[in-house]
C-alpha cells in the first residue's frame, strides 16, 4: 500500500503543482496591477511596488490552495481511471477508502496550513500592505495635477480648473483640508495660484481668493476672510491625523476574539468582526469538503461519462462553496447572537454532510 500512496501522492502533487501556480499566478499579477497603479499615483519605485505584492502572498496562497487542491483530485483519479489503474487496484482488493487515504492524508495537511494561513499570515500581510500604502502616500514624491481632478497633497484636497504644466501656473484653485483638529472644516478658494515643489517640502501660493473655516467649538460660528496672497506649505512627509481602526481582515483570528470579548467597538466593526473567524475556519475546511465531495465525483464519473463530467462537478462545486461562503458571511453581518458567529460555516457543513452521504451512497464496497 506504501508503493501506491507513493504513486499517487505523486501525481497528486504534479497536478496540484501546476494548477497551483497558474492560480497564484493570475490572482497575484491582478493584485500587482492594482497595487501598481496606486504606486504609479504617488510615485513609488518599482522595489516598493514588489515588497507590497509580496504582502499579499500569503493571501493568494489562501484563496487557491482550495480550488487547486480540487482540481487535482479530479485530474488524479480520472487519469488513473482512464488508463485501468483504478480499476487494477479494486481487483486486488482495495477499496475506494484506501486508494483515497494518501489524498485524505494530504488534504489535512493543507486544511491546517489553510488555518495558519487565514488566521495569522495572512493578516498581518494585509495590515503590512494598509501600513505601506499609508508610508508612500505620506511621503508626496511625485504631484501631476491635471485639470478638473481632485489630487490628494497630505491633509488638503487640491482641485483646479486650469493648469500650466510648463510654468505650474493654476486657476480657479479649489482647496479643502481633510484633518484639521481645531475646525469641522477649512476651505480656500483664489482665482489662480502656483505650485513650487521643493527637496523639503511643497509650497502652493495663491492669488486673490477667500478662506471659510467652521469651528469646531462653535459649530454656527464660521470664519471667512478674503486674501490678496496665501501661502501653504507641505511637508513630503506627513501622516493624516485620524486613527485607523482596523478591519477584520487586518486582525489575527485571537485578536479578533480579544477585540470583541474587550467592547468599546463600534457597531459597523462589531457586525464584521463576528463572522470572519468562522468565515476563515470555513476556507480551511473548503479543502476537505473538496475532498469528501471530489473523490466521488471522480470514481464515479470514470465509469460512465469520463473526465470532462467530473471537472465540469469541480467547477461547479467550488463556485457553490464560495457563493455559500459569501452567503453565510452576509448573513453573519447581519444577524445577531451565536448564529452571527456560525453563519459561514454553511458550506463548510453541508460540504462535509453532503461529501460524507454521497460517499457512503456511491462508494460502499
Amino acid at each position: 500500500m506504501s508503493i501506491i500512496s507513493l504513486y499517487i501522492s505523486r501525481n497528486m502533487l504534479r497536478f496540484f503543482a501546476g494548477v497551483l501556480f497558474v492560480f497564484i499566478f493570475v490572482v497575484f499579477m491582478v493584485q500587482f496591477s492594482q497595487i501598481f497603479t496606486y504606486a504609479m499615483q504617488y510615485g513609488a519605485d518599482m522595489l516598493w511596488v514588489l515588497g507590497t505584492a509580496a504582502h499579499l502572498l500569503p493571501d493568494i496562497f489562501a484563496l487557491s490552495i482550495p480550488i487547486a487542491f480540487q482540481i487535482a483530485i479530479i485530474m488524479t483519479l480520472t487519469a488513473m481511471g482512464q488508463s485501468g489503474e483504478i480499476m487494477a487496484l479494486r481487483a486486488a482488493g482495495f477499496s475506494f477508502s484506501e486508494i483515497a487515504r494518501p489524498i485524505l492524508a494530504a488534504g489535512v495537511l493543507l486544511c491546517a496550513l489553510m488555518l495558519w494561513l487565514t488566521g495569522w499570515v495572512s493578516p498581518r500581510g494585509r495590515l503590512r500592505v494598509y501600513k505601506a500604502k499609508e508610508d508612500v502616500a505620506a511621503k508626496i514624491t511625485k504631484v501631476n495635477i491635471e485639470p478638473k481632478t481632485f489630487i490628494s497633497l497630505g491633509d488638503w484636497d487640491l482641485f483646479a480648473e486650469n493648469v500650466d504644466k510648463k510654468n505650474n501656473v493654476l486657476e480657479g484653485v479649489y482647496l479643502s483640508r481633510k484633518n484639521d483638529a481645531n475646525a469641522l472644516s477649512t476651505k480656500v478658494n483664489a482665482a489662480q495660484g502656483k505650485v513650487d515643489i521643493g527637496r523639503s517640502g511643497i509650497n502652493i501660493i495663491l492669488d486673490k481668493g477667500q478662506l471659510q473655516r467652521l469651528d469646531a467649538r462653535a459649530e454656527r460660528k464660521i470664519i471667512t476672510a478674503e486674501f490678496n496672497r496665501y501661502n501653504i506649505y507641505m511637508p513630503l512627509s506627513q501622516r493624516t491625523a485620524a486613527k485607523h481602526t482596523f478591519k477584520a481582515a487586518e486582525l489575527t483570528t485571537p485578536q479578533l476574539f480579544a477585540a470583541l470579548a474587550g467592547g468599546g467597538l463600534k457597531d459597523e466593526y462589531i457586525k464584521t468582526y463576528r463572522p470572519e473567524p468562522a468565515y476563515r475556519i470555513s476556507m480551511s475546511l473548503a479543502v476537505l469538503a473538496f475532498f469528501i465531495l471530489g473523490c466521488p465525483a471522480a470514481f464515479v464519473t470514470t465509469k460512465k461519462a469520463g473526465r470532462g463530467a467530473a471537472m465540469l462537478f469541480s467547477i461547479v462545486s467550488i463556485f457553490t462553496y464560495f457563493g455559500l461562503l459569501t452567503v453565510g458571511d452576509i448573513l453573519g453581518r447581519q444577524l445577531s447572537s451565536v448564529a452571527a458567529y456560525c453563519a459561514p460555516l454553511l458550506p463548510a457543513a453541508l460540504g462535509l454532510c453532503g461529501g460524507w452521504y454521497w460517499w457512503r451512497k456511491k462508494l460502499s464496497d
